[in-house]
């Protein structure tokens, strides 16, 4: 299974259409809003694409996971909050546009992602997530990768529902200790790395090990075990899966 940056006309569009393929199995269908200074398609045009594809002779066709990223110099945050500019632009990186159309594959497309992150050298990563009844709640996920929620829900700006509303998002931030942790468990990571970055490929037994939400109480847990180590931190590695 490999992660690859995506970089012909082709292999761009059918990001979005898987995209668009994904919102809908959730019952969200929306339209890219490109007026004035909101505009989808400069943001994506600022943004790298990654698409997961389960085998490595696989086309742009079999495509079942993406995600885009793009740091803030390169093109601003999509929404105003939440206020992080504590951190040079180019040192926030802002995942958007996670899509899955096959169980797991998610997980994986951040498994990727997180190579990415690191090797550009970022201090913190931001993500909005959707909120309402009517979207996937991915919020347990982001929690345990260590992002925590700032601030109140906001509108979503590049992109609107077929009535003209704006989807409603709720700010991520991975940033300080829980970043560093990222990046540890990075580099503790057994993946091949192809074409400067361009393909990111990890066998299937790669899995998460996501941080505890009490890592104080996960810890004295641990420590009632016999023989078990304390590891008081999200981790991502090479581990068979069970």
């Amino acid at each position: 299974m490999e992660l690859r940056l995506l970089t012909t006309d082709l292999e761009r569009r059918t990001f979005l259409q898987r995209l668009d393929q994904a919102r809908a199995r959730h019952g969200g269908v929306y339209r890219e809003v490109c007026r004035g200074q909101i505009d989808n398609r400069a943001r994506l045009a600022c943004s790298l694409l990654y698409g997961l594809f389960e085998h490595e002779a696989d086309g742009d066709d079999a495509m079942i996971a993406g995600l885009a990223i793009h740091d803030l110099k390169t093109f601003t945050q999509s929404c105003p909050e939440p206020d992080i500019t504590h951190l040079p632009p180019g040192a926030v990186i802002e995942c958007g546009d996670h899509w899955s159309l096959s169980l797991g594959a998610g997980m994986r497309v951040w498994h990727g992602a997180a190579v990415q992150v690191v090797r550009l050298q970022a201090r913190a990563v931001l993500a909005y997530l959707a909120v309402g009844p009517a979207e996937p709640n991915h919020f347990g996920f982001y929690a345990a990768m260590g992002f925590s929620k700032t601030g109140a829900p906001v509108e979503y700006p590049y992109v609107e529902a077929l009535d003209g509303h704006k989807p409603l998002v709720q700010p991520m931030v991975l940033q300080g200790e829980r970043f560093q942790n990222l990046v540890a468990g990075v580099s503790r990571m057994k993946v091949e790395v192809l074409d400067n970055y361009r393909i990111v490929r990890f066998s299937s037994s790669l899995r998460l090990r996501p941080c505890a939400a009490d890592l104080t109480r996960r810890n004295a847990d641990l420590a009632r075990r016999p023989g078990t180590a304390i590891d008081g931190a999200m981790q991502l590695g090479a581990v068979s899966a069970t």
